[in-house]
């Protein structure tokens, strides 16, 4: 990408950025700060990839707005497919902390595999943004519904779902790296 085409694509995108967010808020109803940014900064990147790619965008403002409007789509799609409201909003429904961690079992190797699960558990939480980690607490540990969070907190129920999915998603990829890293000590010992 030639300097004049990255400068003016970061001259949009800081002029632009706020209204983007606007448009965004406006199109979807209840849809938290941080999903609104996240959409205009996938947008972004799209942008300043293609440019990379495929040379100049000759409309930026053009391109961005249709561009935000095919991501608004994804997303309403997403959130249409993950929205439970008894419970857990996960696409797959396979995670479950309480019926991983729950102690049924006499086997002592699986005592200790589950503690040592319950150790990389507590451990990945401690690295989570504290609201992924606290919507996570309360709905897998606490068993508390989205609805009875909504009113307790004062944000809707939508907001604790897109926050609970981001949560499960980085917690299963602190989770891989976490014992990608143990096996490779183990390795070296």
């Amino acid at each position: 990408m030639k300097k004049d085409e990255r400068s003016r694509l970061f001259e949009f995108f800081a002029t632009e950025s706020d209204r983007l967010m606007r448009y965004v808020r406006a199109k979807v109803n209840r849809i938290s700060d941080m999903d609104a940014e996240d959409i205009v900064r996938e947008v972004m990147l799209s942008l300043i990839l293609r440019a990379d790619q495929g040379g100049p965008v000759e409309n930026i403002t053009a391109y961005a707005y249709r561009s935000v409007r095919n991501r608004i789509v994804d997303f309403q799609a997403e959130r249409a497919k993950s929205i439970s409201l008894d419970g857990f909003s996960d696409v797959d429904e396979a995670f479950s902390l309480r019926e991983i961690l729950s102690d049924e079992t006499q086997d002592v190797v699986a005592k200790a595999e589950r503690k040592e699960l319950l150790r990389a558990v507590t451990a990945c939480l401690d690295r989570m943004e504290p609201k992924q980690r606290a919507v996570l607490i309360a709905t897998e540990f606490h068993g508390k519904s989205f609805r009875e969070l909504s009113r307790a907190w004062h944000e809707p129920v939508g907001t604790l779902l897109s926050r609970k999915s981001r949560a499960v998603k980085t917690l299963r990829a602190l989770l891989s790296d976490h014992f990608r890293e143990t096996k490779l000590k183990e390795e070296k010992v």
